[in-house]
């Protein structure tokens, strides 16, 4: 639908809802960019199935929102009698769509490095190392060390676990350190020291700012694994680094692996870090 039109329909269709559902309609929009200026009249099922069968990997609900949008911008052409039929209406969604594991492509770590605020930087933290939010929040200062970390949380597999540092988050960890108030790494981030609020009141407020796609902050670990798989780490390996392993000490949490080793098997080149490998990681389950 070309954008004059386009701009008629949302000065109808907006009215009556809040700006999340504007927000959420106006991404879908984005993604039919491809059509934006064909006529609405030529447009036909195909060229809308075309654009969905392009994000096929998304999941069903996003896709049905997809389709949403097409189909309810064709009932108004319809009522304005622009076109006569609602081809979009006939777009066929794939059925039980899986979705991959998100990670972090190496774009959007570059976005969130330039970014340079304070959240930006404990997303890194939780990129360079794959810790939870909690994990993070709740790491005390003295077991933060220049190439790795001990701590975990959750499960007593998490627990006292050694958390090697990639070489491009050290600097953060560093930093946080330094300057840190009290007995937790992160009580010099201006006050806001509870996991829970991080997630709404800082993560995805960073994403939507960097325009970056929404993830969960469970990606971070996801893109850490990636980075792992990619340089072919044994699975139980990092199982053990991610806190998922059955282990009751740090001695033996990593058997045949001292600390350096662990740090040079995790520190590969974020540029090595392909989206291909989101099939291996999602067969981890990290």
């Amino acid at each position: 639908m070309p954008g004059f039109l386009a701009a008629r329909w949302k000065d109808e269709h907006f009215r009556d809802i809040g700006e999340k559902g504007t927000k959420s309609y106006e991404r879908a929009y984005d993604i039919f960019e491809s059509l934006h200026e064909r006529k609405f009249r030529e447009l036909r099922t195909a060229d809308y199935q075309a654009v969905i069968d392009q994000y096929s990997a998304k999941s069903y609900s996003t896709l049905s929102k997809f389709k949403q949008l097409v189909t309810q911008m064709s009932q108004w052409g319809i009522r304005q009698e622009l076109i006569t039929t609602n081809f979009a209406s006939f777009i066929k969604l794939p059925q039980n769509v899986k979705k991959e594991k998100e990670i972090f492509s190496a774009d959007e770590i570059k976005k969130i490095e330039k970014d340079g605020s304070q959240e930006a930087k404990l997303v890194l933290m939780m990129i360079y190392t794959g810790m939870r939010i909690g994990e993070l929040f709740g790491l005390r200062t003295e077991n933060v060390h220049e190439t790795y970390v001990i701590g975990g949380e959750k499960t007593k597999a998490g627990r006292n676990r050694i958390i090697p540092i990639r070489s491009e988050g050290r600097k953060y960890f560093a930093e946080f350190k330094e300057r840190a108030k009290g007995e937790l790494l992160i009580s010099g981030y201006d006050g806001r020291k509870v996991a829970a609020n991080f997630r709404n009141r800082d993560y995805y407020p960073l994403l939507e700012r960097l325009w970056i796609p929404k993830k969960t902050p469970h990606a971070t670990r996801h893109t850490f694994a990636s980075w792992a798989v990619a340089n072919n780490i044994k699975p139980e390996l990092l199982q053990k680094m991610l806190g998922h392993a059955d282990y009751s000490t740090t001695a033996n949490i990593y058997e045949h692996f001292d600390i350096d080793q662990l740090v040079e098997a995790i520190d590969a080149p974020v540029a090595n870090t392909l989206l291909t490998n989101q099939k291996a990681v999602k067969n981890k389950n990290p």
